[in-house]
């Protein structure tokens, strides 16, 4: 993890090491000096230990410690933390025997070589400075490895996102070249006209929609180049009704999030129906919200139909909005033997 990116307590491991170790001595010389009434006698003390206290500390959160991580050695862990505790106690009661360095106020000499009473009071009075720098590198590791792991999540949605952006871009270019191909069939003179808006939308879907969100006016502009598209496709044979309410200049929206409603209802919708086929398309957008209508004639099973194609823009649109707005918005398909109805409601957010 790049060094920049952690947080303050966690960079510059040699100041806070130092830091911690004057803390310690502060601590430990001001409290029992305090209780004693003997500030100079406890200061030394501790100066003297300071040597055993870092060596046995840093043995155990270097050496010791990682092998709790490790399910399998927890066991050694244990054994190794039993042995440590007691080195650790009988080193700081050997060091204050062997210095004994106010025997008038207290004479470590006259004490036998190995003392278990007092090598048990010492350990419980000093073990807290290894526990302590325990707690410190256990919070660091869990700290870090949340970060990892939300560093991963984010890395894997924007995976997921960019790839279900990159299936919408081929599924929209080849039916619309479908239309444009139908045109040149026929050599209508609205085939430039076809080709000037479809050069618009490969404009805005390759260099334009790459961003998270874009500007709700921008992607409305989309939606309109797309519908004259099919209305050129569809001459005056399509019973076409396109409205948009509210005022879309505040709002941005995920690119894309819209168009696969509307392009189903023609492709699975109208292109089925050789009669008299009808679309019903309304936005209405609020302060905190848009609404999509997208009502289209059917005369099969259209849902049959989205399954056997895969539905490509659909099932992306509908896993983007898990992804992108999660808990924010609402999703409702119904159809009956005549039509079939989508309703979507996204709760915006402002630019």
């Amino acid at each position: 993890m790049n060094k920049d990116r952690l947080p303050i307590i966690f960079r510059y491991r040699i100041v806070w090491h130092i830091l911690f170790w004057i803390v310690i001595f502060l601590l430990y010389s001001l409290s029992y000096g305090g209780y004693w009434g003997n500030y100079y006698e406890e200061g030394m003390y501790n100066l003297s230990l300071m040597p055993v206290r870092i060596i046995g500390t840093y043995i155990l959160i270097y050496w010791i410690l990682p092998k709790a991580f490790h399910p399998k050695r927890f066991l050694r862990f244990a054994i190794y933390l039993f042995i440590h505790a007691i080195v650790f106690g009988t080193a700081i009661y050997l060091t204050l025997r062997q210095l004994n360095l106010f025997p008038d106020h207290f004479d470590y000499s006259k004490l036998p070589f190995i003392y278990p009473e007092k090598i048990f009071i010492l350990l419980i009075t000093n073990y807290g400075v290894p526990v302590m720098a325990s707690t410190v590198v256990i919070f660091k590791k869990w700290y870090l490895d949340e970060i990892q792991k939300q560093k991963l999540a984010e890395e894997k949605l924007e995976a997921e996102l960019s790839f279900l952006k990159s299936q919408i871009h081929p599924h929209f270019l080849f039916n619309t070249l479908n239309n444009l191909y139908a045109l040149t069939l026929i050599k209508s003179d609205r085939t430039s006209d076809v080709v000037l808006k479809l050069s618009g939308l490969l404009d805005y879907m390759i260099y334009k929609s790459n961003d998270k969100f874009v500007a709700l006016s921008n992607e409305l502009e989309i939606l309109d180049s797309y519908i004259e598209l099919e209305k050129l496709r569809y001459n005056n044979r399509l019973d076409l009704e396109y409205q948009v309410n509210g005022k879309a200049d505040s709002h941005v929206i995920a690119p894309l999030l819209l168009l696969p409603f509307i392009e189903n209802s023609f492709k699975h919708g109208a292109s089925n129906d050789r009669t008299n086929p009808k679309i019903r398309i309304s936005i209405d957008i609020k302060d905190d919200s848009l609404k999509l209508k997208v009502l289209n004639s059917t005369l099969g099973d259209m849902k049959k139909d989205l399954a056997l194609s895969e539905g490509i823009g659909l099932k992306n649109v509908q896993r983007r909005l898990e992804l992108i707005y999660p808990g924010s918005y609402k999703l409702n398909i119904h159809q009956n033997e005549k039509e079939f109805e989508v309703n979507l409601v996204v709760f915006l957010k402002n630019e």
